[in-house]
Parts: structure tokens; C-alpha cells; sequence
């Protein structure tokens, strides 16, 4: 079947640590994403570091988010290529992409209109919280960029190639880590910067699997943007 790994032949250790290790490796990286921002906004100083620390905890619920309908892609993804019906995958991973797509508007458009009511319910200084809520209200926007990529993750995952994932999210990282400096110190954007810096990276990182999907890995055997 193209663009599928058959996990079933070989040695199942083998097959079992090709699979995990990038896996996990994709987990770390969505991790140092966070880090990555702290550890440049923290030469910013002590407000910096609370405004991004206060809307850190609303990035992760997102995230959390975003993975439901992330495991749901690799489960029922997963099943219908091991029942050998390609036609179920592709129809399953494009209404995942679709889901995930209109989960990331809502919930997006939810934070950003509430912003502020919600940066509230830290009671923090005035202009700590105008940056908190400068800096949701950007990546707020790039939400669909997140989702769309933790749903195209689980389908690659869900083929056996969780190396693809894994060298696509570390492409993004690389690029917050050259970005944050540049945003946050050389455009003087401070905490906006950060925030910049990390919706381009999210938008490069979907872009990338977009790319992967239409022109280089034939995944389930035709395009899933125009599976039924």
C-alpha cells in the first residue's frame, strides 16, 4: 500500500522502537517549543516571564485539545489500514483534518475574543496583562496551524512513518529558535515577538505537512483534501 509501512514484517522490537522513538521525540520538541520562548523572554524580565507563564497554561489546554482529535486520527486511521480498506483511512483522515479545523476556529476565536476576561482571572498588574492578552490574541490566530498539524502527525503515525512527524516538527523548532531573537530583541517586539515567532513557526510547520502530503509521500494513495 503506498506511503504505508508495514509494521507486521520484521522483527516486532525493532518495528516497535522505529515507531515510538520518533514519536516520543515529536513530544519533546512540542515541549521545547515553550522552553525555547521562556528562556528568550526571560532577558526581557520578571513581567515578560508572567505574561508568557499566564498564557502558557491556556496554550498547553490547547494542545491537549488539539491531541484528542489527534489520537482519534491515529486510531481510526490506524484500524482501517490494518483491515486493508484505504478507502475508510482516506475518508477518516480527511474528516479528521476537517474537524480539527473547525475545532481549532472555535476555540481560537473563543480565547481571542475573550481575552481579556480570561487574562483576568490571574488578577495580574495592568501591564502584565496587556501583554498576556497581546500575546494570546496572536497565537490565538495560528490555532488552526497547531491542530492541523497534530491531526496530520496522527495520520503518519497511523502509516508507520512517525519519522516524517518528528523531522517536520524539528524544522519548526529550529526556526522558533533562530525567530524568538530576531522578533523579541532585533524588531524590539518584546513578548509580541515571541508570540510571532512561534505562529510562524506553527504556520511553517502545517505548510510543510501540506507540502509532504500533495507532492512527496502519496499517503493512503491520493490527496486527503479531496477525500469523500
Amino acid at each position: 500500500m503506498q506511503g504505508i509501512k508495514n509494521l507486521t514484517e520484521g522483527s516486532i522490537k525493532r518495528q516497535l522502537f522505529n515507531l515510538a522513538l520518533p514519536i516520543m521525540g515529536t513530544s519533546f520538541i512540542q515541549i521545547a517549543y515553550s522552553i525555547t520562548d521562556m528562556a528568550w523572554v526571560g532577558r526581557l524580565g520578571s513581567e515578560a516571564v508572567a505574561a508568557i507563564g499566564a498564557v502558557g497554561i491556556l496554550t498547553w489546554i490547547t494542545t491537549s485539545i488539539a491531541y484528542l482529535n489527534k489520537v482519534g486520527s491515529e486510531v481510526s486511521v490506524g484500524q482501517s489500514i490494518g483491515a486493508g480498506n484505504l478507502k475508510d483511512a482516506r475518508r477518516f483522515a480527511s474528516h479528521n483534518l476537517t474537524i480539527s479545523l473547525l475545532l481549532s476556529l472555535y476555540w481560537g476565536l473563543l480565547l481571542f475574543i475573550f481575552a481579556s476576561p480570561v487574562i483576568a482571572i490571574y488578577k495580574l498588574d495592568a501591564q502584565i496583562a496587556t501583554k498576556a492578552m497581546e500575546y494570546l490574541r496572536i497565537v490565538a490566530t495560528g490555532f488552526p496551524f497547531i491542530f492541523l498539524s497534530a491531526s496530520f502527525t496522527g495520520i503518519h503515525n497511523a502509516a508507520g512513518q512517525s519519522k516524517i512527524p518528528f523531522y517536520i516538527s524539528g524544522t519548526g523548532l529550529l526556526l522558533n529558535m533562530l525567530l524568538d531573537p530576531l522578533f523579541i530583541f532585533g524588531f524590539n517586539m518584546g513578548t509580541a515577538g515571541a508570540a510571532w515567532a512561534t505562529w510562524l513557526s506553527q504556520a511553517t510547520v502545517c505548510g510543510l505537512f501540506v507540502y509532504q502530503l500533495k507532492y512527496r509521500s502519496n499517503l493512503l494513495g491520493v490527496s486527503l483534501f479531496s477525500a469523500g
